[in-house]
């Protein structure tokens, strides 16, 4: 597991990335295949070798499948969404302090060294300090990268949208009123900018909840950011910065705890992690409530049998599960010491 946490960390991967996992008598076999090839592999080189092309062309979205009348589990391995903000004024700072929240790598470009400063404050990883254009000829673009323009004057929103706009992007939002709005379409169309593609920017920005303030507004920001983010089950990391680094950095044994499969309004989808060491404590949650702790506590038991390697269980299933009071769903782990 950790050549497979290494290989993702490392930003080599190119393209299209999937884990697959099988259970094969007990043990779990799994590889890491990336532009259509096999990059590493546990054991089971044969099985993966021969299905080569269904690992890598056939699976787009993360979940279980049958191959060769096997079960396997399949990660489809992406970027980690990132948020690029340009502008750390009151919206803009607070828009980093709720991306940060919900663990979001920021970008913030900010030309003006006093709120570069507040960028830093309100915990953006990285702070470009310089002019716009240049700045922002820095970023590359990608179909994770989510970027919100939130300046002080429309001349430079403006300079951002024709820049942003030629970018490969997951999600562009500015704020403005209709008028700004009106009058930056139609200078953006006198330097090109086609009206369809000027419609693919979401302004007025964030979802409609009557917002005020400036932190209300970037509630609603964030919001809207989240949404479109989780409407592709297919953007998936795998592993968290703090999950990532407990793997490739940690001392004592722990528990790896991978949901395969859902039943009854679980909260998170197949993919999510979570990391359990010997005292109980996680890093990261599969969806919180009886299934989770049932989860958490068969980890610490397993951890301390120095034999056990991995285990396909389910959880979330007691008495209560006939009265409809399940918190945290029925689902499918795959357990795994690493």
């Amino acid at each position: 597991m950790k050549e497979i946490v290494e290989l993702i960390g490392s930003g080599k991967l190119a393209g299209h990335s999937v884990i697959a996992s099988m259970t094969d008598g007990g043990e779990v076999r799994k590889a890491l295949f990336s532009a259509n090839e096999l990059v590493h592999c546990t054991s089971g080189l044969k099985f993966f070798k021969d299905n080569l092309d269904q690992l890598t062309n056939q699976i787009k979205t993360t979940g279980l499948y049958n191959i060769e009348g096997k079960e396997v589990f399949c990660e489809v391995v992406e970027e980690e969404p990132e948020l690029v903000v340009c502008g750390a004024g009151h919206v803009g700072a607070a828009c980093i302090k709720l991306a940060k929240f919900i663990g979001m790598p920021v970008t913030c470009i900010e030309d003006r060294p006093e709120f570069a400063e507040i960028a830093k404050k309100a915990g953006a990883d990285r702070v470009i300090c310089e002019n716009w254009k240049t700045a922002l000829d820095k970023i590359e673009g990608g179909k994770n990268i989510f970027f919100l323009s939130l300046q002080r004057a429309h001349a430079i929103d403006q300079d951002c949208l024709e820049r942003i706009l030629r970018k490969e992007r997951a999600y562009l939002g500015m704020l403005g009123s209709a008028g700004k709005i009106r009058i930056l379409k139609a200078n953006l169309a006198e330097l090109g900018v086609s009206e369809e593609l000027f419609d693919t920017v979401y302004t007025p920005v964030g979802l409609d909840i009557n917002a005020n303030t400036a932190e209300e507004i970037a509630m609603a920001i964030i919001a809207q950011i989240i949404q479109i983010k989780n409407t592709d089950l297919s953007r998936n990391k795998a592993f968290s910065n703090e999950q990532m680094d407990a793997v490739l950095n940690g001392k004592d044994a722990m528990m790896l705890v991978t949901m395969v499969r859902k039943e009854m309004a679980s909260p998170r989808e197949p993919g999510t992690k979570m990391i359990v060491r010997s005292d109980g404590s996680k890093i990261g949650t599969i969806g919180g409530g009886l299934a989770e702790a049932q989860a958490a506590r068969i980890s610490v038991e397993k951890l301390a049998d120095v034999t056990f390697c991995s285990e396909l269980i389910r959880v979330g299933e007691n008495d209560a599960q006939n009265t409809g009071m399940i918190c945290g769903g029925v689902i499918d782990v795959l357990i795994e010491r690493i």
